[in-house]
């Protein structure tokens, strides 16, 4: 593992990340994914307290984001786009699958052998 990828996984670490994950893209864009733990129960089973978690990791996902951006830029990077875990462009499900986070269940959903489907996705792409 590069000295890159090690930084951004102890960045990812302060910041309750539940897996990691670095693939190739294509040509030199590559990107970091990132899971937090997060219930998966139906919203309207527990709406408050499920909206209210989903907000808190959205929080510390940003927060992480914001933090591997400023390491990728201090590397010399400088085309870095990031996708949250409410972003509504790109499905970020296939690259999670890729990068070893877990298999497609019958539903469309990804499931971890430990989490389950109790994780919520974000990601950073970069080239140079």
């Amino acid at each position: 593992m590069n000295k890159l990828i090690e930084d951004a996984y102890k960045i990812a670490d302060k910041n309750a990340v539940i897996l990691k994950g670095n693939i190739k893209i294509s040509g030199d864009v590559n990107c970091l994914l990132f899971a937090h733990y997060c219930d998966s129960t139906l919203f309207y089973k527990r709406f408050f307290k499920i909206s209210k978690d989903v907000l808190k990791v959205n929080k510390i996902a940003r927060k992480n984001l914001k933090e591997i951006k400023k390491l990728l830029k201090s590397y010399g990077y400088k085309n870095i786009r990031t996708k949250g875990v409410f972003s509504i462009y790109g499905d970020l499900r296939p690259l999670a699958v890729e990068a070893g986070f877990g298999k497609w269940g019958d539903d469309g959903i990804i499931e971890n052998e430990k989490y389950g489907t109790n994780f919520l996705i974000s990601a950073v792409f970069y080239k140079k």
